[in-house]
């Protein structure tokens, strides 16, 4: 059975993060979705991911984010945040947070320096923290960088997809994941209202499926002209 993980972004729209040259839960969400997308696309990957769009308070904001973790099955618990100090044109780094998972953190802390540039702060535990403390699951807690390091920011920004890559095979590597090989198709399907479905296949990370398949689903007439090309889909009246 394929195992499974959950990934959230840290703090909420309405209890924000750190700030400065880049807003820590806008970007965490890109990240965390991005992550996501190569694990169940690119890797055969299960999971889930959240962000928090209600919480109004901070102890609100933790409590909505670990509740969620746990109450999905699953075997890793991970979350991304970006970090911040006070402004700087230095470079500060990237670092993972853990309560025990101190190899796992140290690798994904490696691996996005290693992709990126940025400076590898390493894994440090922090046993305090309500994310790591509080879910049932091991759990790493992913500082991306620092908000308010320009070369930081830069260097994120330049690596964004590289990053987001790196972090995925780490976990994915530690998950058992296999990769899904270029131009090697994986089962699919499409549904219609949780009922209908169609099947499909992933290839390059892209969801393929015949248009007359769709058509039919949707109850359409499809008509193909050979010569021009063209396919034609029609409401039936």
């Amino acid at each position: 059975m394929t195992k499974r993980y959950v990934g959230s972004s840290g703090h909420s729209l309405k209890i924000r993060g750190a700030k400065c040259f880049i807003d820590e839960v806008d970007e965490a969400r890109k990240v965390t979705n991005e992550v996501h997308r190569i694990l169940t696309t690119q890797y055969n990957g299960a999971g889930s991911v959240f962000h928090d769009d209600t919480s109004t308070t901070q102890n609100q904001n933790l409590q909505t984010i670990v509740n969620y973790h746990n109450k999905q099955t699953r075997e890793l618990d991970w979350s991304i945040h970006f970090n911040a100090a006070n402004v700087t044109d230095a470079p500060r780094g990237v670092e993972v947070l853990y309560y025990d998972m101190k190899d796992l953190s140290a690798k994904v802390s490696a691996a996005i320096s290693k992709a990126s540039g940025l400076k590898d702060r390493g894994p440090k535990q922090r046993t305090e923290l309500y994310f790591l403390k509080n879910t049932y699951k091991p759990a790493i807690l992913i500082e991306v960088c620092f908000v308010d390091s320009e070369v930081d920011v830069d260097l994120y920004h330049k690596n964004f997809n590289v990053i987001c890559t790196a972090i995925a095979e780490i976990l994915a590597e530690h998950l058992g994941y296999a990769k899904i090989q270029t131009g090697q198709p994986a089962d699919a399907k499409i549904m219609l209202n949780d009922s209908k479905t169609i099947p499909a296949v992933i290839i390059d990370g892209r969801t393929h499926v015949q248009v007359r398949e769709i058509a039919e689903l949707l109850g359409l007439k499809l008509v193909y002209n050979n010569e021009s090309k063209t396919t034609k889909l029609y409401e039936v009246k």
